[in-house]
Formats: structure tokens, sequence, C-alpha cells
């Protein structure tokens, strides 16, 4: 799945997309993606092969209209994707952050997105 997701977004954020932290030297804009969960599916039978993963979305920028562009960029691509591995991709949450956390400096603007996608088990 995270191979597919880093598929699909990389016409977003000039092709700058990480998973878990970008490197200290990332140009911006960039995206940072993060699984949060991924929860099996079951049925009488046992497992189904399926996967439902939360996907945290994290976009960096410059300025608070760049992280939101990129943001929206990448919405338009994951929202109700299919194909591949991915069976149904879902928007499930917009927000606004702080790029740091309470006490630290910095210039960046973040916006973060949840996702939520159905997959297939990776092999």
């Amino acid at each position: 799945m995270e191979e597919a997701l880093t598929a699909l977004l990389a016409s977003v954020a000039g092709g700058r997309r990480y998973w878990t932290r970008a490197p200290q030297t990332a140009l911006r804009p960039f995206v940072v993606m993060n699984r949060v969960d991924g929860v099996p599916s079951y049925h009488y039978l046992g497992a189904s092969g399926l996967v439902a993963s939360r996907v945290q979305i994290d976009c960096y920028a410059d300025t608070y209209t760049a992280a939101k562009a990129t943001a929206r960029a990448a919405e338009a691509i994951l929202s109700g994707y299919v194909g591949g591995i991915i069976q149904a991709i879902f928007l499930e949450s917009h927000r606004d952050l702080p790029a740091a956390d309470a006490g630290d400096v910095t210039n960046l603007f973040r916006t973060s997105i949840d996702i939520t996608v159905h997959h297939g088990e990776n092999p």
C-alpha cells in the first residue's frame, strides 16, 4: 500500500513525498505520510485479505497558501481513487496545524489530511 500511495502522489509537491519524516534539507513544499493504523478485515472463514489503513498526510510549505494548495492537490488525486492493490481511498478529515510542537520556532506552515485506504494485504 505504501508503494502505491507514494506513486500516486508523484506529481504533488514536486514529487517530494516521504514516509515518517522528511530530510532536514528537503525543499518546500513537501509531503510527509504516516500510517496511523491498519485494521485487517475478517469474515466467518477467516481473514479476507483486505486491510483498512488510516494514513495522515502532512503538507508543509513556506506559506499557508502553498501548504493548502499542496493538500488540495493530494486530495484531488486520492479522494475516491480505485486501482491496483487499492480498493478505495476516502478522505476522512482536513485540518490546519502548527508545523512544530509548542515552544518550537519554525517558519513552516502545515495542512494535514487523513485518509482511509482500503487495500489488499502486502505480499
